[in-house]
């Protein structure tokens, strides 16, 4: 079955249901989530893309509408309503392949309210248990914080409550040679480079 298109990243995302791609704004986290859809949705659907920060993936979408046609976009703006949304709609909804980008963007807003760490906690757990009792696929995209020192790596908000739910965790990021995405959950060590082309993503390595 076809993912990424990158043999060795698809080789450990068939071993497991969750996926979290995180890295900073702009690395390519969107571009990533769109190339799955586009590749997978083709034979396995339906598929939800939850969108919860910018509307980006709009000009990607509007000039490959056809190979789409099986992903149902939702754009999603406020945690409540997110949170009404998992709760009162996904729960009930029959699809295969679940995408959020991204997992986290929301959860950043509130996460001074009491009880907030709780909820998102109590959230993703919803979300994770269907998937894995309708053996259905999760792709999500977490943000982090961009770096004003090389020395610091920044984490993704909520990390260690994504670390717990997620079977799969990917790094992208930049390095010398380019983008790239590691797999750090479990650690692979193996850095996969790409590019970003008008058509999606094209692997280099």
């Amino acid at each position: 079955m076809k993912f990424t298109g990158s043999g060795v990243i698809d080789r450990i995302i068939v071993n497991g249901l969750t996926n979290l791609f995180y890295g900073e704004a702009g690395v390519g986290k969107t571009n990533l989530l769109l190339t799955i859809a586009r590749n997978l949705c083709k034979e396995v659907y339906p598929c939800i893309y939850v969108n919860t920060e910018d509307i980006l993936y709009y000009d990607i979408v509007s000039r490959n509408l056809d190979e789409f046609s099986n992903v149902f976009f939702v754009d999603i703006m406020d945690y409540d309503e997110f949170y009404k949304y998992v709760l009162e709609k996904l729960m009930y909804i029959p699809y295969k392949v679940l995408f959020i980008d991204s997992v986290n963007a929301l959860f950043r807003l509130v996460v001074y309210k009491e009880s907030s760490i709780i909820n998102y906690g109590l959230l993703l757990g919803l979300i994770v248990k269907k998937n894995i009792d309708t053996n259905s696929y999760l792709f999500a995209s977490a943000q982090v914080r961009s770096a004003i020192d090389e020395s610091v790596e920044y984490t993704a908000s909520g990390m260690s409550i994504l670390e717990y739910w997620f079977a799969n965790i990917f790094k992208i990021d930049r390095d010398e040679n380019g983008r790239f995405i590691e797999c750090v959950k479990p650690f692979s060590g193996v850095r996969v480079y790409f590019e970003i082309t008008s058509d999606g993503i094209v692997w280099i390595s």
